[in-house]
Order: structure tokens, then sequence, then C-alpha cells
């Protein structure tokens, strides 16, 4: 029974913290990507126009930005399922 009580305990604190934190970053998803989609629009708009001749650096600098946007959400979402398993290891030690 005590086994039984603590793992509730862990359920409902694990929801508490975890479910409610990662609800908030998934809702921050959709915005980050529709900026992300807008930037690129807009950068892409500008290579189509661009008389310099400079569209291939641009659209490297583009990738580049995507690519730390996307390393910057891995990171987050790996560091709260980290952070899950050593709270039930925790709990239920």
């Amino acid at each position: 029974i005590n086994l039984v009580k603590k793992l509730v305990h862990a359920l409902k604190y694990f929801h508490s913290k975890y479910i409610v934190n990662a609800a908030g970053i998934a809702s921050q998803l959709p915005s980050e990507g529709e900026q992300l989609v807008q930037q690129a629009i807009h950068k892409y708009l500008s290579i189509l126009v661009d008389a310099d001749g400079k569209g291939k650096e641009k659209i490297v600098e583009l990738f580049a930005s995507a690519k730390e946007i996307i390393k910057r959400w891995t990171t987050v979402m790996k560091e709260i399922i980290s952070n899950c398993h050593q709270w039930f290891k925790y709990i239920l030690q």
C-alpha cells in the first residue's frame, strides 16, 4: 500500500510539474515555428530580389538559423525528459 501511495504521489507531482511545463513549451512551439516560417518567407523573398548575387549566402544563413532553433528545442525537450526520468527513479526508490 505504501508503494501505491508513493506511485500516486509521484504521478500527481509529475502531472503538476512536468505535464504543465511540457504543455507550456508545446504551446510556444507553434508560435516560434510560425515566426521561423515568416522569417524564412521574408528571407526567400529577399533572395529572389537580391541584386548583389548574395542569395547563396543568405540561404546558408537561413539554414544555420533554423538548425540552431531546432537544436534549442531538442535540448529543452531532452532536459525535460531527463528530469522526468531522474525524478521517477528518485520517487520509486
